[in-house]
């Protein structure tokens, strides 16, 4: 297993375990695939009304055991629907027809994935999916994505309007978000969860709540990959979101670099370290 504990504010490491071994992200490879798209958006390269036609040669390759949200070949799906298939549902198809649309053809999205890694320092990761299929090379690391995660979250904050719904329905289909903790704690809003034989259960999750002194509003990330169970992946994160809200505390500071938030362990974990 790998993980990571980083704070939303500083984008400070809090603790971690093996965070730079390269492993499989499954469907944590969305996270990238979103902000690929989101950015599309944002240059206003692709709508959000606007209406995708589906390619039987697109989805044609999604197989029975994977996620996804019965796209059928002729159909016009809006991309709100479909961004919000890829990231409550993890559909499959909904990656598929997405990079065809932002990136010309599925070499070309990988192109602009790989891309954006690099800009974003995302110095040990590659793609070679959409989906997060496993494929030899499709590979990321748990720094890699908290990385990732600080970046959509500060650059595509919509994002949250997706991960947060526990529920996503399309036609008859309908499906429960696999981020389980958004059901059990209040201030978790995201952000997506993924798994193969390949990568284990994987999870990047999130939680907002109230610091009291100094008062303001934190933000702690917590990346799970290659847990033996979907429970403990959900487990293993929420406990990881609650040490990094118990065991530390934000502080804004002006100083030379401006103002901005460091992150220091609380007085009651220094006097337990003492």
């Amino acid at each position: 297993m790998s993980w990571i504990v980083v704070d939303g504010e500083s984008a400070q490491t809090l603790v971690e375990h093996n965070a730079d071994a390269e492993r499989q992200p499954a469907s944590l490879t969305k996270l990238m695939t979103a902000y690929v798209v989101f950015d599309a958006l944002k240059r206003g390269t692709v709508r959000w009304d606007e209406q995708i036609t589906v390619d039987a040669a697109d989805i044609g390759k999604v197989g029975n055991d994977e996620a996804r949200m019965y796209l059928v070949p002729g159909q016009r799906v809006p991309v709100r629907e479909l961004v919000q298939g890829l990231i409550a549902a993890s559909a499959n198809d909904a990656a598929l027809v997405l990079a065809k649309r932002v990136g010309g053809s599925p070499a070309g999205f990988e192109q602009m994935m790989n891309a954006t890694a690099r800009r974003l320092g995302m110095d040990h990761t590659h793609y070679s999916t959409p989906s997060g299929i496993t494929t030899a090379e499709n590979y990321s690391t748990a720094r890699d994505l908290s990385v990732l995660a600080l970046r959509l979250t500060k650059d595509f904050p919509e994002y949250y309007t997706f991960s947060s719904e526990q529920h996503f329905a399309y036609g008859t289909f309908q499906k429960r978000n696999k981020n389980w903790l958004l059901g059990k704690d209040p201030s978790v809003d995201g952000m997506k969860t993924g798994h193969t034989q390949a990568a284990g259960y994987c999870i990047v999750a999130t939680a907002k709540r109230q610091q009291a002194s100094p008062p303001l509003t934190r933000r702690v990330f917590a990346v799970v990959l290659g847990a033996p169970t979907a429970n403990d992946r959900i487990t293993g994160a929420g406990s990881l979101l609650n040490y990094g809200f118990a065991a530390y505390n934000d502080y804004p500071v002006i100083d030379g670099a401006g103002s901005h938030v460091v992150t220091r362990m609380s007085q009651a974990n220094l006097a337990h370290a003492d």
